[in-house]
């Protein structure tokens, strides 16, 4: 049964269980508020120090992103229309319910925040470090877009992407509908269309996708400054 929660992150488990764990073990609970969603998530991890200690940084790091999202399915949810043209053909009921989504979806993604950094900072007080992958200087630099020759090939741009992206997160290319679809190890999704945004700009915005979802599940960042990633395909400001 703990084998099972370390795995599930202590999803749904309530935090008097787990400082009642970690006193059987032994172990210090952690100081804070229990209202602070840090030091809930500084619990979890001193609760999966005292069952599993020789688990890896990255390791744990799934089993915290996979409990955060069991508790939260909609956390990578969004609104597939903007919320005031959508409001434009509802009722004023509809439209309050819209607003109340909006709102939850806000606070929980802020809730994510907090708790994705707080793991992260707190990961090596309590668990030894994978082995850093060896990165040669050009897996450093942001990726270079394709020859010209290439740039209408689906097929050359998909290999591209699959160069660059990383491995927990699958890319599924579905040329018919016109779009890439980013897949999370969590198998949240998003699609990302090129018919309107041309192959360039939507290739870069999958890689950063790919690599957002990556950090999320394993706490590992991209090898290459994601900001200069995403200035080759954010428009620039008018006016």
């Amino acid at each position: 049964m703990l084998d099972a929660q370390v795995q599930r992150g202590f999803a749904f488990v309530e935090e008097k269980c787990m400082e009642e764990l970690l006193t059987s073990r032994g172990k210090a609970i952690p100081e804070g508020d229990e209202e602070d969603n840090s030091w809930k998530t500084e619990l979890t991890m001193a609760c999966l120090a005292a069952i599993k200690p020789d688990m890896t940084d990255t390791e744990v790091a799934v089993c915290i992103a996979r409990g955060f999202v069991e508790e939260h399915p909609d956390c990578y949810a969004t609104l597939q229309v903007e919320e005031e043209q959508l409001k434009d053909v509802c009722n004023a009921g509809e439209a309050q319910k819209i607003a109340e989504f909006v709102a939850g979806l806000a606070k929980v993604k802020a809730k994510k925040d907090v708790v994705f950094s707080t793991r992260d900072r707190g990961l090596h007080k309590y668990f030894k470090k994978s082995p850093a992958p060896k990165l040669s200087a050009a897996h450093r630099r942001p990726p270079r877009w394709l020859p010209k020759s290439d740039e209408s090939n689906t097929a050359a741009v998909s290999q591209w992407i699959e160069k660059h992206a990383p491995p927990s997160v699958n890319i599924e290319c579905d040329d018919y509908n016109g779009r890439w679809r980013v897949i999370s190890a969590n198998l949240d999704w998003r699609s990302i269309s090129w018919t309107k945004r041309g192959y360039k700009k939507a290739a870069f915005e999958v890689l950063s996708q790919a690599w957002a979802y990556h950090k999320d599940y394993t706490s590992v960042g991209p090898p290459y400054d994601v900001a200069a990633l995403e200035a080759e395909w954010v428009e620039p400001a008018k006016g």
